[in-house]
């Protein structure tokens, strides 16, 4: 019986060839897609699921409230002291040590070691490590000796085994003891080397440690973690106010998806992306089900006689059912094979897009989970048609009338609509998703985005501290140069330092101010805007920071309008020459304001921060410096060339990173820029999805009418009211759509903008153009199978009545 069906089945493909093509068309790109989205999803879902006590293990944050920061980097050791007598069993850490930061040299060249951490030796109990050659405990034992990744064994070395190998850094040899596998892609850890970590005093100042606790089993979580919370600010900021800092725990499988701040080991993924990618990954799905139900149904009148004849011969209901499940199944296994083959060859491209190495195994549990799929989207999608069909009246079709009722006819109005529904908020949300990141990229941010090189990775030991004029002044002597200057934080990035600031007009005590430790011509050379007062300037030896015997030390600064008025002073005039104090360990600084600048969006404008800022000339805090140039942007490639020449003359830090302070502030909406980029391929996708049914029904309303279309031919209709007319059902369906999209989709957006603290508004002309395309696209899918009705003879429509 079965055969016969399968028989049946694969003559009905051939006589139906158009429909067959569609449904396999339809289908597959939305199993595809289904699977693209899939893999990614559960890729980004188990990340680090397979670490050891991943359950029980959680990653300490800090966030503090006057700077609006985020960071996952505590102090190792006031957690270490916190820890005793609770439930805490063990407690890891990477410690980002000044010493491991600057060039390591090995045969006689020069490398920068990127990702190199300080570490105790439990951490095998706290990520899964495949241990290649030497001994990792050893390694991590005592000083002077290291372990590196595979991929960087074979970077420095050129071999894997390079046991026995040494690395010198500041005439400290580091010898190779271990050499560890590549850490797998499905981690949030990243790190190429590690180092034993140092027993030094405790200093509960130092934020430096990306630290891990693993509570105890059957743990009371919640108890636990307010009470160090709680603890944690009085021991390591005992002279803050109570809320200046936060301590969370971020749960270790999670932390991919939900932890976001400017100090990840690596870029985390984003849960959001995962949502929407996954969301619009069923609707394409529901779309192509949608397809194939509509079509089904609109082909039931060439296959009506067929049903009517069966009946007659003596076929059940239930086996009619039964045919066409068969046949339904068998579209979405062909749909199935053919989605493979879309699969293999848009993983390459999809794999850039989303910044992972996603591989489908066939014989794995996500495989089960496609297959799966195929039968119950194949079987859902044909069981309305299958019924639909087994229903037919023998008697009525086989005398002409197979005229079907209004259910139907619903069915299919109301699937289209939604097909059309779904395109329509999909072009209004890329739309509006394009516009928020051209808009993010021209805003005003306080500070000159273009036509910046910013050198990264210089230690700041030999950028402060000491003027060093001669680094500055040969790189503003490279022609094309126009300024120059040092920061000890990006722009684009975060505040790293803060201090407690008290101004000479008593009108602030103790408040808690984020600085950033800069050097002469900062505001030329970032692009800052002076609202009075001057810049930086080495014509002022003042301004460069200095210390007195008795360990006191002044600075000139810049402020931001923000500082000046919680400061209390009236205007920026007034805020000129004033001074500042604050402390250092058991010393006073004393802050000479010389300039007030307009205020800085620090970061992203996602999460900026224009709060009160200190610009402090030659005083830094942070391990590394960066230096950022003004150049003519004729002279990029020279410019660039020379300053790496020089930086490694005269600081001898050699490979440093420079990069355009444009391109860093791109990269900071990456993950918008890839919810922009799925959503436009969704939308391409559902348009041409939501033309292939429409072109079905189409067709199936153009054969109905065949009749009609010929008689109003003879009465003298022209093409195009011919036209207008088999239309004008599809343009109503589709202006249903925009009423039923319009408010879902004005909602969804809003709800995404709010996350921007500066955002573009929603305009109506947007929404306008998304149903004019929907209905345009429309319009001429039906008109090139109506124009075809339209010219064909009266008279070969006629003949046979």
């Amino acid at each position: 019986m079965f055969i016969s069906y399968f028989i049946t089945a694969l003559r009905s493909f051939k006589q139906q060839k158009q429909h067959f093509i569609l449904n396999v068309l339809g289908l597959s790109i939305g199993l595809a897609s289904a699977m693209l989205v899939g893999l990614f999803a559960s890729f980004e879902a188990n990340v680090d699921q397979h670490q050891p006590n991943a359950q029980q293990t959680y990653r300490l944050s800090q966030h503090f409230r006057e700077m609006g920061v985020d960071a996952p980097i505590t102090n190792y050791y006031a957690i270490k002291e916190l820890a005793k007598n609770t439930a805490i069993e063990d407690i890891f850490a990477l410690e980002m040590h000044p010493r491991l930061s600057g060039d390591f040299s090995a045969n006689g060249n020069y490398y920068k070691m990127e990702g190199l951490f300080a570490t105790g030796k439990n951490i095998t109990d706290f990520i899964s490590l495949d241990v290649l050659h030497g001994d990792l405990q050893d390694s991590l034992s005592e000083p002077n000796k290291i372990a590196l990744s595979e991929r960087e064994a074979i970077r420095i070395f050129g071999r894997t085994n390079a046991i026995g190998e040494t690395l010198t850094k500041d005439q400290v040899t580091y010898t190779v003891t271990a050499i560890f596998a590549n850490l797998q892609d499905n981690t949030h850890f990243a790190f190429s080397g590690l180092v034993a970590m140092q027993n030094e005093t405790p200093n509960y100042q130092m934020n430096n440690f990306y630290v891990y606790l693993r509570f105890s089993a059957n743990t009371n979580l919640v108890a636990e973690q307010a009470q160090l919370a709680q603890a944690y600010p009085a021991l390591v900021y005992p002279s803050q106010s109570l809320g200046f800092v936060t301590l969370t725990f971020q749960h270790l499988p999670s932390i991919h998806l939900h932890a976001d701040s400017r100090y990840e080991l690596k870029e985390n993924g984003s849960y959001t992306v995962v949502m929407i990618s996954f969301s619009l990954s069923l609707l394409l799905i529901a779309i192509a089900a949608f397809n194939f139900i509509n079509m089904s149904i609109a082909q039931s009148a060439k296959r009506a006689k067929e049903v009517g004849v069966r009946k007659a011969l003596g076929a059940s209901k239930p086996q009619i059912v039964i045919q066409f499940l068969v046949e339904s199944l068998l579209v979405t296994s062909f749909a199935a094979i053919l989605a493979c083959v879309l699969l293999e060859l848009a993983l390459p491209s999809f794999n850039q897009l989303v910044g992972r190495v996603l591989v489908f195994d066939y014989l794995s549990e996500f495989g089960a989970i496609f297959i799966a799929v195929v039968f119950l989207v194949g079987l859902l999608a044909g069981a309305y048609p299958a019924l639909f069909m087994s229903s037919f009246s023998a008697k009525r079709v086989l005398s002409g009338d197979i005229q079907r009722g209004r259910t139907a006819i619903v069915v299919r109005k109301v699937l289209l609509t939604l097909q059309a529904s779904l395109s329509i908020a999909l072009i209004i949300s890329a739309s509006f998703l394009h516009q928020q990141l051209n808009h993010l990229q021209s805003i005003d941010v306080g500070y000159e985005k273009q036509y910046r090189l910013e050198v990264d990775g210089i230690p700041s030991r030999k950028l402060y501290f000491t003027q060093n004029n001669i680094l500055t002044q040969r790189i503003n002597a490279i022609q094309g140069v126009k300024s120059s200057s040092i920061t000890d934080a990006s722009f684009t990035s975060s505040f790293n330092t803060s201090f407690d600031v008290t101004s000479d007009n008593g009108e602030m005590k103790n408040a808690v101010i984020p600085f950033i430790g800069v050097g002469f011509d900062i505001a030329k050379s970032v692009g800052l805007s002076l609202m009075a007062g001057r810049d930086l300037s080495a014509d002022y030896g003042s301004d460069w920071y200095s210390q007195t015997e008795d360990g006191n030390g002044s600075a000139g600064v810049l402020v931001s309008q923000s500082f000046v008025k919680l400061a209390g002073y009236g205007s920026a005039e007034q805020a000129i020459g004033k001074k500042l104090y604050t402390s250092s360990g058991d010393n006073q600084e004393v802050l000479n304001i010389v300039g007030v600048i307009k205020d800085v969006t620090i970061g992203s404008a996602r999460e900026a921060s224009t709060s009160p800022l200190i610009l402090v000339c030659g005083f830094s805090w942070a391990n590394e410096g960066k230096l950022i140039i003004n150049f003519d942007p004729n002279q990029f490639a020279a410019v660039k060339t020379q300053v790496q020449a020089i930086v490694t003359d005269v600081l001898n830090v050699h490979n440093s990173d420079i990069d355009l302070v444009a391109d860093n502030y791109r990269a900071l909406y990456k993950s918008d820029e890839r919810v922009s980029t799925l959503v436009v391929i969704f939308c391409m996708l559902a348009i041409i999805l939501t033309c292939l049914g429409t072109f079905g029904l189409a067709a199936f309303s153009t054969l109905q009418r065949q009749k009609e279309i010929a008689v109003r031919k003879v009465l003298g209709a022209s093409r195009l009211s011919i036209v207008n007319l088999l239309a004008k059902e599809f343009l109503l369906l589709v202006l249903v759509s925009a009423v039923v999209a319009f408010p879902l989709t004005y909602w969804l957006v809003g709800d995404w903008l709010a996350n921007f603290n500066d955002r573009i508004d929603q305009v109506w002309w947007v929404y306008s153009l998304a149903a004019l395309v929907i209905a345009a696209i429309t319009w001429l899918t039906v008109a090139s199978l109506a124009f075809k009705a339209a010219s064909t003879r009266p008279s070969l429509t006629l003949r046979y009545e």
